[in-house]
């Protein structure tokens, strides 16, 4: 499901972002003659009303069952058993569980399901079975009012996990059903967002992902799914594409942010020259022909940085250098330990932060996010120098 498909699927609905051209005069037509029904969104037809119901309600159980107390303390191990990210940057175990994909909490739940040996509440372990389909006629011997013992765990495992599977199974069909009716869209995108054609195939990769998660986030309501999906896979095109533009790693928030600022201070200017236009617009090269009968010059030795690359590190370095120093000294600590700053240094969670200077992780998140906001307001007066 990684790859787009190539097949192109019929579809009555519109390319998304297409603006029809209007002639200068258009005949209004009478009041009484016009029908309520033309207003209306178009119909969704029964199979991707069936697959958004089977999907809304596979997230719901997970969603649930992610959020048992007794299972929380399984999670970190879980995720490195089974190769998934770690939290990371101030993102906590709790937030990147729950902005997990499906895919990726269905097997953590089994994982944490096959490894749990203690006492359950029988309320809890009730209700857990009973979100999967699970009936006491099945459990003859299971008693919702007492706790479930580590001793009957393993018959009770079996039944929840096989309801699971089972489950996840109809998800997966369902899935399939709306990214398969969906799967031009990354392509459509990628043809109108990116200007590199170098760049297009991996930007309809990422919206590919892009459309996955808005598979997963869909819900059962009545608003078209091309609509909502749209916006998933524009995000995850520009956000790539951002990434691949600036010099150094910035976070996709906070150049989003900047970006946000920066529209609003020209919001006279055409389209085609605001700064988030500009800045994803594909670079030219100096070193490429300007003719295909050129030669392009070549460099003997590679290796070996020239002296424009070295000042252009240097100028680099001072800037970062200066950007830091202009920050308090306790916002300056907790940004270089967070990110890494530094020759020899590695990225600290926020919690080894907040017991190594002895505070709350509360406010090492509060200072982390001050230091960002600032260089956020240092940042903005270089990038209006750079991209007008």
């Amino acid at each position: 499901m990684g790859v787009c498909p190539k097949t192109p699927v019929a579809r009555s609905t519109p390319s998304p972002g297409i603006i029809d051209t209007v002639p200068d005069v258009v005949p209004v037509p009478p009041v009484e003659t016009a029908s309520a029904e033309a207003f209306m969104l178009p119909p969704i037809s029964a199979e991707e009303r069936t697959a958004r119901q089977t999907i809304a309600r596979h997230r719901q159980r997970l969603d649930w069952a992610m959020h048992v107390p007794e299972f929380e303390p399984f999670f970190k191990q879980g995720l490195e058993e089974l190769g998934l990210p770690p939290p990371r940057r101030g993102i906590g175990l709790r937030a990147l569980v729950d902005s997990m994909m499906l895919e990726a909490k269905k097997d953590l739940l089994l994982w944490v399901l096959a490894g749990f040996r203690r006492m359950l509440p029988g309320d809890i372990a009730w209700r857990l079975a009973e979100s999967w389909g699970v009936t006491l006629a099945e459990m003859p011997w299971f008693d919702p009012d007492k706790p479930l013992s580590a001793a009957r765990w393993p018959e009770y495992d079996q039944h929840v996990r096989a309801a699971v599977q089972r489950e996840h199974r109809r998800y997966k069909e369902a899935q399939e059903h709306l990214y398969i009716l969906h799967h031009d869209l990354p392509d459509k995108l990628a043809l109108r967002m990116v200007y590199d054609p170098a760049k297009r195939a991996d930007a309809a990769q990422e919206g590919c992902l892009g459309l996955l998660h808005a598979v997963d986030k869909v819900d059962a309501g009545e608003t078209p799914f091309s609509s909502y999906a749209q916006q998933w896979v524009a995000r995850a095109i520009r956000n790539y594409l951002l990434s691949e533009r600036f010099p150094v790693h910035v976070p996709v928030n906070l150049a989003s942010q900047i970006l946000r600022d920066a529209n609003q201070e020209a919001p006279g200017s055409a389209p085609s020259t605001r700064p988030e236009r500009t800045l994803l617009q594909p670079r030219v090269s100096l070193d490429n022909p300007a003719t295909p009968d050129d030669k392009p010059l070549s460099i003997p030795d590679e290796a070996t940085p020239g002296p424009r690359d070295l000042l252009n590190r240097q100028e680099l370095l001072r800037v970062v250098q200066d950007m830091i120093s202009q920050l308090s000294e306790k916002q300056r600590e907790v940004l270089v330990r967070r990110y890494g700053l530094g020759a020899g240094r590695e990225a600290e969670t926020l919690m080894n932060i907040a017991q190594s200077i002895g505070i709350s992780h509360q406010q090492v998140s509060m200072r982390e996010k001050r230091a960002l906001e600032k260089l956020g307001s240092i940042l903005r007066p270089m990038f209006r120098e750079l991209y007008g």
